[in-house]
């Protein structure tokens, strides 16, 4: 994860007029909210895709599979070169996806599981706990990048005017981390050596990966919204984990008895729970990129038909993927014989045990618990966020917030999650165990419309096709100006 502390704040960087512009253009004027989601549609043909030909085609730029969809209907090879994506698009489309907006409110009561929340800082998504479990991976002709902002903010509302409109290329530019200079190896009917019928990537994404488009990825650490969900149930809620075969507590039976920990709540459905936590803020980010598409006039295929294992990596026989790395479990210590992936070292480490990051539940807990307390954190006495970023609260309320002994997470709540965890691990050979700690379900793929499908095959009457809106028509004369549109 990213560092709690602030660092130095950049400088401006200088944009060129056309730059200053085009993000002006996303600002000012524009159709409203309710206008773009009157017209908000998934718009699946770009530039240079094709569909059920009936043609063999081999995927040169991912899997370098030789395949073939068979005829049908909407058959069509669209003839227009593909056009990548601008910088400033991808910048903008990137932000609003999850980009920095600022602080949050952190309105919760101290009483009622502030201590919860990892950060103060804000995204344009919301996240449980605030945790930014969710980061980018935006894949394009150039590569495969990590797009990840960090904690640190310059002030409570980041963009407030034509001022600001620097910070979003400031950081496309300089908060993405290179991954790989290649698109992951998976494409259409990526499948085990052998089959014949298996489509490990989805009917639907025949296009999938295709040169000219971005495909913007969420990738959620699952683990940790897991370990704070585990802290906060047991400082707050007074629920415990219960082993689902025995019906017993998982290993903190010491802790059982009142006002500490006093009702079961079984491991799979609290897996389960973490698991929607983060499948809930990786699904605002797709549709912050669809509402963001949609004003830019750009098509963005909302996706979630695939094998989100085998992208990471958890089949290297079949595909690398983008090289995550896998632990090997015991069969018979594995409830849903789910893969379970330990991140991508150095760069993404999940929050799951055991793992070269995470050894033991001991480091797991006391890493997750200690991110809001260490120095430079908004709940550190020492260089606290708060004070160096002017907010959320007055300085007077957040001295009294950290004197608040709810505030803290108590001694007992770390020692009884450790040893929660200890049980898990011992039992079923990992934490968390019903549910990959890392997945990257929910994606979305964006790209420049082909004009000349929707008015081949859609119905019109004597004007445009209603998936043709004014921003669409008239993307390439706004956002590439002296670049005509291939599809025309």
């Amino acid at each position: 994860m990213s560092s709690t502390g602030g660092g130095a704040s950049p400088q401006p960087i200088a944009l060129t007029n056309e730059e200053q512009a085009a993000i002006a253009r996303l600002f000012e004027g524009g159709p409203s909210l309710f206008g773009l989601l009157s017209t908000l549609r998934t718009r699946r043909m770009g530039h240079g895709y094709r569909s059920e030909t009936g043609e063999d085609e081999t995927f040169d730029w991912s899997s370098r599979a030789t395949v073939r969809q068979a005829e049908g209907p909407l058959a069509y090879a669209s003839q227009a070169r593909p056009v990548p994506l601008s910088e400033v698009e991808e910048a903008a489309i990137a932000w609003a996806a999850l980009g920095p907006n600022g602080i949050i409110a952190a309105d919760v009561p101290v009483q009622g599981d502030l201590s919860s929340l990892l950060y103060w800082a804000g995204r344009t998504v919301p996240g449980s706990s605030n945790d930014m479990a969710v980061d980018l991976f935006i894949i394009n002709d150039q590569g495969t990048f990590l797009y990840r902002p960090g904690p640190a903010r310059l002030a409570p509302v980041e963009i407030r005017g034509p001022e600001d409109y620097w910070k979003i290329l400031h950081w496309y530019r300089n908060c993405r981390t290179k991954i790989s200079d290649r698109r992951p190896d998976v494409g259409w009917f990526t499948a085990p050596p052998g089959t014949h019928n298996v489509n490990t990537m989805g009917a639907l994404q025949y296009n999938m990966n295709r040169p000219g488009s971005t495909w913007f990825l969420p990738v959620g650490d699952v683990g940790l919204e897991w370990v704070t969900l585990l802290l906060s149930s047991y400082q707050f809620s007074g629920f415990y984990l219960q082993d689902p075969n025995t019906d017993k507590p998982a290993g903190c039976d010491q802790w059982i008895r009142p006002g500490f920990l006093e009702v079961g709540f079984p491991l799979p459905t609290f897996d389960e729970l973490a698991l929607m936590l983060h499948a809930s803020e990786a699904a605002c980010a797709v549709q912050n990129i669809r509402l963001a598409c949609e004003a830019l006039g750009l098509g963005a295929w909302a996706m979630g038909g695939y094998s989100d294992d085998l992208l990471l990596g958890a089949y290297p026989e079949v595909a690398r993927g983008l090289g995550f790395s896998f632990l090997e479990r015991d069969p018979a210590r594995n409830p849903s014989k789910t893969a379970t992936c330990q991140g991508l070292p150095g760069v993404l480490d999940a929050a799951m045990t055991p793992s070269p990051a995470f050894p033991t539940a001991e480091a797991l807990v006391r890493h997750v618990a200690g991110l809001r307390y260490a120095r430079g954190a908004q709940l550190a006495r020492e260089d606290n966020w708060a004070s160096a970023s002017g907010g959320p609260f007055r300085g007077d309320v957040l001295e009294r917030i950290l004197e608040h002994p709810r505030a803290h997470i108590p001694d007992w709540v770390i020692e009884a999650a450790i040893d929660t965890v200890q049980y898990v691990v011992e039992h079923f050979g990992c934490a968390p165990a019903y549910v990959n700690p890392v997945r990257a379900k929910f994606s979305a793929q964006v790209h420049h419309v082909d004009l000349a499908y929707y008015r081949r095959f859609h119905a019109a009457g004597d004007a445009e096709p209603f998936l043709i809106t004014p921003r669409i028509r008239d993307h390439f004369a706004t956002w590439h100006p002296g670049v005509p549109d291939p599809s025309l």
